[in-house]
This record gives structure tokens, sequence and C-alpha cells, in this order.
């Protein structure tokens, strides 16, 4: 077991289980909103379900649609604590949500958190680029399932918090470089997403290698003690495959992201520099801009982060 990743785990996993009274709550308050869940999605790991949401009443016209992938440092976490974030969006808008699980490396407390952090989801076996791979089978997921569920193919948005949004990066990338999609083996759908919401991501891990959290995090992901010296260590970080067909980017930070730092300003002048479309939202209220405010969907600045990415969505929509 490794020692910095089982303390990072329950860190992680008591502010997840926190969390859960508060999901009930935004449940509750969406009545309007159907869920579908746990869906397999894909066959390259059992831990690949999601679930969907969308406002009960079919539209007229297809609808936006938004693929969530949940943060936890990418070795912990579940669907369920992106909850509040896609009921939001769905209950506010014509948007629908797909939210997804994916595998991730051996949990090293297999029994604490369960609910939070399903044992299910974890295997030796699931490490980078493996991810990805099943990010892309849940696009190709809403491709083959666009017509029961009028969604506009033209509209397809990839968002992710934390650590999900530092693989929302690497999914991006994808479509930007033949090359990195191929270093990370992946067998991408016929369409292209629309854009991308980036949330209080990591993206480069070289300022983080020295750092235990940082460590523990790339060294279970990675599989091996020194990721660093790998030849897959090139692709951990996305922003230098990133170019003018990512097309629409909104990234999100607090300014008390003390997990983050820089980060978000670093990604935000990549897209510039390769002119991408790129909008950056700043979360300022003191408490409440920490790392992935925007999960506590209650609290005033969550809810103007909330509506400031429905709109978002619905203007990119249009273009």
């Amino acid at each position: 077991m490794n020692i910095e990743s089982a303390i990072l785990s329950v860190v992680f996993n008591v502010d997840n289980w926190a969390k859960g009274p508060i999901i009930n709550t935004i449940q509750k308050k969406y009545p309007n909103v159907k869920d579908e869940k746990n869906i397999p999605y894909s066959d390259k790991c059992p831990a690949c379900l999601l679930d969907i949401h969308y406002q009960e009443k079919k539209p007229a016209e297809k609808r936006p649609c938004i693929v969530n992938i949940h943060g936890g440092g990418l070795i912990i976490g579940d669907k369920s604590n992106s909850t509040n974030y896609c009921y939001q969006i769905a209950g506010e808008s014509n948007v629908i949500v797909f939210n997804i699980n994916y595998g991730m490396p051996g949990k090293d407390l297999p029994f604490i958190f369960n609910k939070v952090d399903p044992k299910s989801t974890h295997d030796d076996s699931y490490i980078f680029p493996l991810q990805i791979r099943t990010h892309m089978d849940a696009l190709k997921y809403v491709e083959a399932h666009a017509e029961e569920y009028s969604i506009d193919l033209d509209n397809v948005f990839v968002a992710g918090d934390s650590a999900g949004s530092q693989m929302t990066s690497m999914v991006c990338g994808c479509f930007c470089s033949d090359e990195y999609a191929n270093a990370l083996g992946v067998e991408k759908p016929s369409f292209a997403p629309k854009g991308y919401i980036m949330n209080c991501g990591l993206y480069n891990m070289n300022v983080y290698k020295y750092i235990p959290i940082g460590r523990a995090m790339m060294v279970k992901f990675m599989g091996t003690k020194a990721p660093h010296k790998t030849e897959m260590w090139k692709y951990h970080n996305a922003m230098p495959f990133i170019n003018e067909k990512a097309k629409n980017v909104l990234v999100v930070k607090g300014r008390i992201d003390v997990m983050t730092i820089f980060q978000s300003d670093w990604m935000v002048k990549r897209l510039k520099k390769v002119n991408v479309n790129t909008e950056f939202y700043v979360g300022k209220h003191i408490p409440n801009s920490f790392h992935d405010f925007l999960l506590l969907a209650p609290t005033n600045e969550a809810k103007k982060c909330l509506a400031y990415t429905v709109d978002w969505v619905n203007r990119m929509s249009r273009k």
C-alpha cells in the first residue's frame, strides 16, 4: 500500500462523504429531472457505468449534451460526487448530461468509503491511458444513442472537475493531435466535441512530482514508482498538444484554490496562444471559492458559476 496515496484517499473521500446530504437536497430541488443510472457504456472495464440526467419533457428540437468526468485526484471517487453539478445543469437548461464512472488504480483502503468510492471501480490494471480510452467510449455511446435522447451531435461538450478536468484536457488533446491520440491508443467517435469545460484542473504535473500529494497521484495513475522517467510521462500533460481544433473552452477556477495554484491560468494562456475561443470564470467569493467550489451547488458562488456554465453552453450551441 502506498502511504501517501492512502492518506490522500482518506482526505478526498471525507470531503466527498460530507457532500452527500447536499447532493440529496439538490436532487429534491429538481423534480423535473429524470435519471437513468448505472448504464454500461464500455466493454474495456466493468467500472464504466454512466448516469443520465435530463428534463423529462422531450424537446421539440435536438438538445446539447455534456459528458462529465468526475474528479478525485486520479485515484478515487465516483460519479455521484458530481451529481450536484449535473443535476443543476439539467434542471436549469435543455442540456442532457451523461455523468460517467471510469476505472481507477487499485484502492489502498478497500474497506472504507465504498459509497463514494466503490471498490468495484478499482483494479491495479486500470492505469493511464485506459481512462482516456473509456472516455472516448462514452462519447461513442452518446453518438450511438443520439436519436433516442434527441442529442445534437454538433453540440456535445466534455466537462470535468479537478482530476476530471485534467482528463478533459486529455480528451481535448486527442481531438487536436493525431500524435497524442495515437500515443494514448484511443478510438475516437465520428464527431468532435463542440467544446470543453475545465473546472479547477491540474494539467502540468511536472511541478508536483516532488510534492507528496502530486507524486502519490501520478505513481498510482501511471502504475509505476517513477512515472516521470517513463515514455508516457510526455503525455500526462495535454497542453502542448492542444490547438485551435479545441474550438471552445470554458476554464473555471476558484480564487483561493490552493490545490491547483496557477494551473488554470497556464491553461488559459495556452488556449489563447493557439487561438481557441476561451472564457475564464474565476470564483471570487471568500471563503466559497476553494477547490471544486462549483460542486457545492447551494452556495452563492457555485450557483453563479453553474448559471454562467449553462449560459456558456447555450451560447456556444448557437454558434
